[in-house]
């Protein structure tokens, strides 16, 4: 005898049918449990998970009004999605059948002296096993959808990143939308592709991200469009196409200023008329393709100089949204850090206060990559260095190099390392201290002659009045308090060398 393998609820008042169920050669494939009524019902939901599917008769109560049976369909779907329901009853009219499939019912079953339980068997396995199906395929979607947010999170909260991301949304709305996302090499258009994806009605379908200057320009048409098997030299295999892949979904175009006017041509004819034709095809092929567009370049000027299709152009800037550079959301650093650290199972605190402020006056010049290589590498370089924490030692050489104070390197012959005691074995007041005093020594190497005080202040937005005023008091109050740290910073001692031997801490400078 076959294993039973599915469990149905039967909710029906007659008794008789309960009876025949059990007593047919569906207790061969079949368990059925009864509920005569709604009270039953409910309980029986409540009480014995495990339901494949829910036998609803319309006729409850003995009332001929169906609408009784009808009724309890949306609350049952909203209850318990995950079980299908298959409405049975005497009433053979094709607008019950209309209205309990518009209400949630899967399947529809009629009563009669004749009937099949073998054809009833039939029905109620491809209904378990159609629900069964689509409840595992929206698991694998919802999984890559959690995956694909934790690999392209989309992380920010500066207003200039809450203004897109409310832009995104609204955006997603609207399913035809073409969207180009301009921003310098590194800003995130992808995430923020990925990000339009998620929020809007395509989420379920297809994303699939191309960037079309790693591709070989002599394969682009083949790449985006597929290709018939032997329609050109080594085409050994049909080949389906960027294009095809994202049916119904989003295809992001990615570097979109470096395409050839060909690719434009074709690119233009979907946009006005969402068909494609693979190469070798005698025949056009219809798509649901929304495309976003995304490029480092201004092409407007492209187009100016020849390189770029004004009506391309005209077609993809229906919508447009610039990433802003890293280096104007600097309160975003921090989160970026930290969600980076996260991921890697490292701690939060691994990067000092002193350490991060270094990074976010950086200007980043390749963004948000830069910025996560840059963390890979300050984590190496800690292992490397032996240290507890992540200290400037650790910062690439770049950015010790372009931010002032960070060559930690003294420039007098005999003057000690900055460094040369741990920083993580300094206070974080003092840490910081040594960060002031850096950015003030750079910026005096840059500067001989009369005035240095006054050009120093300007340079570092510390004048007052066009005086000095400013600068002195902050190095007042560094040496007033860490008068030790000055060995390492020659020039800062230079300029200030009467008033430091004289003990500076009545704070009067000379201008």
């Amino acid at each position: 005898m076959p294993q039973i393998n599915y469990k149905i609820l039967v909710v029906d008042d007659d008794t008789q049918f309960h009876q025949n169920l059990r007593n047919s050669s569906l207790k061969q494939r079949f368990e059925f449990e009864s509920a005569r009524n709604t009270d039953e019902m409910n309980k029986k939901l409540s009480d014995e998970p495990g339901f494949h599917l829910i036998l609803l008769d319309l006729d409850l109560h003995n009332n001929e009004d169906i609408t009784v049976g009808l009724d309890l369909i949306p609350d049952l779907c909203r209850r318990f999605p995950e079980i299908p329901i298959t409405v049975v009853t005497r009433d053979g009219k094709p607008s019950t059948v209309v209205d309990a499939m518009r209400r949630g019912a899967r399947d529809y079953l009629q009563k009669s002296a004749l009937q099949s339980y073998e054809l009833w068997g039939e029905q109620f396995r491809k209904t378990i096993e159609a629900l069964s199906e689509t409840t595992k395929l929206k698991r694998v979607v919802n999984t890559y959808k959690e995956k694909t947010s934790q690999e392209y999170p989309f992380i920010g909260e500066s207003d200039p990143i809450q203004e897109i991301k409310r832009t995104l949304r609204i955006v997603s709305e609207d399913t035809d939308m073409t969207v180009l996302l301009t921003g310098e090499t590194g800003v995130g258009k992808e995430v923020a592709a990925r990000y339009l994806h998620n929020q809007g009605m395509r989420s379920n379908a297809p994303f699939v991200g191309v960037n079309l200057s790693a591709i070989d320009k002599n394969m682009l048409e083949s790449e985006l469009f597929g290709h018939k098997k032997g329609s050109f030299t080594n085409a050994e295999y049909d080949r389906e196409g960027y294009f095809r892949q994202a049916d119904t979904g989003i295809l992001m175009l990615d570097e979109i200023g470096d395409i050839n006017t060909d690719i434009q041509i074709k690119l233009l004819r979907f946009l006005e008329t969402r068909l494609i034709r693979p190469i070798g095809w005698d025949k056009d092929v219809q798509l649901d393709v929304q495309i976003v567009t995304a490029t480092h370049r201004n092409l407007q000027k492209e187009v100016q100089a020849g390189n770029f299709r004004e009506d391309l152009y005209q077609r993809l800037k229906a919508m447009v949204i610039e990433i802003p550079a890293l280096r104007s959301r600097k309160d975003d650093i921090p989160l970026i850090i930290r969600h980076y650290l996260r991921q890697q199972g490292q701690e939060e605190g691994l990067i000092p206060n002193a350490v991060m402020k270094i990074l976010m006056d950086y200007v980043w010049p390749g963004n948000i990559r830069e910025l996560v290589n840059t963390v890979r590498s300050m984590m190496m370089r800690r292992k490397i260095l032996g240290r507890n924490i992540i200290d400037p030692e650790c910062l690439p050489k770049e950015i010790q190099e372009f931010i002032p104070g960070t060559s930690f390197q003294s420039q007098g012959d005999n003057s000690p390392q900055l460094f040369d005691i741990k920083m993580d074995d300094r206070p974080l007041e003092e840490q910081e201290a040594i960060l002031v005093l850096s950015r003030i020594e750079e910026v005096f190497k840059q500067y001989e002659g009369s005035g240095v005080k006054k050009k120093v202040a300007a340079a570092l937005d510390l004048d007052k009045d066009g005086k000095s005023d400013n600068l002195n008091y902050k190095i007042t109050t560094v040496y007033n308090k860490y008068p030790h740290l000055f060995s390492a910073f020659p020039k800062i001692s230079s300029a200030y060398k009467k008033y430091i031997t004289n003990n500076i801490s009545e704070n009067k400078f000379g201008k």
